[in-house]
């Protein structure tokens, strides 16, 4: 279905004409190679991806026609909808880094890499970078853990998410994505989540890694301009 087909649908839905403000995106199939998780796991994570990105759609056509005279920080329909939007927006963006950046058994760390040696500088070690991401995987409520370079404190960091959107510091480039929500790993690994965490650290995609904070860096010169 493509961009023009599903703005009809959701005209149709809402009994409007035109859509002034809405957008629309589309969710990208994704093929995961991991070992580590069954097929049931893969084709969930698959259908989970899909639905943030529908939601997304149905919450931008309702924002096109929501007041903005009665927002409030109580209870409005517009605070709500943005709400919404932000929760989707992370929802599927996140499922999508982190789709990319697993599923490589073969992958490994190249110890002459940027991705090395930047965590080698501000973890101390790259083990202890180790140790404080799995740290956050295991705390995070719902969430995930990352890691993320920020651009105020020009260093790599880990941070713990809860849901979709609480934790996430502002002016940051995610470079590593981890989903520690229940629908990750229970099908496999039933409540046991430190033994998901350490099969995803295997799987870690170090390609996709490096070229993320390749740019991480670019994108960070551009700011300090």
């Amino acid at each position: 279905m493509n961009e023009e087909q599903i703005k009809n649908i959701l005209r149709d839905s809402l009994g409007k004409n035109e859509l002034s403000e809405s957008y629309v995106t589309t969710s990208k199939k994704y093929e995961l190679s991991t070992e580590m998780l069954s097929e049931k796991a893969k084709q969930a994570h698959q259908e989970l991806f899909e639905k943030y990105t529908e939601q997304l759609n149905k919450v931008s056509a309702q924002l096109d026609v929501a007041s903005r005279e009665d927002a409030n920080p109580n209870y409005s329909e517009f605070r709500s909808l943005k709400m919404d939007e932000t929760h989707n927006i992370n929802g599927s963006y996140l499922h999508a880094l982190y789709f990319d950046n697993i599923s490589d058994v073969n992958s490994i760390v190249m110890l002459d890499s940027l991705a090395f040696l930047r965590f080698e500088r501000d973890f101390g070690k790259f083990d202890d970078w180790q140790k404080d991401f799995i740290a956050c995987a295991m705390s995070s409520r719902g969430g995930w853990a990352m890691t993320v370079y920020s651009i105020p404190l020009k260093r790599y960091i880990n941070v713990v998410v809860d849901g979709h959107t609480a934790g996430i510091p502002a002016a940051t480039i995610p470079i590593i994505c981890l989903n520690v929500a229940e629908h990750s790993y229970f099908r496999d690994y039933l409540a046991d989540r430190k033994a998901y965490v350490y099969a995803m650290m295997k799987e870690l995609n170090w390609d996709v890694i490096e070229r993320r904070v390749k740019k991480a860096e670019k994108v960070a010169k551009l700011m300090e301009k």
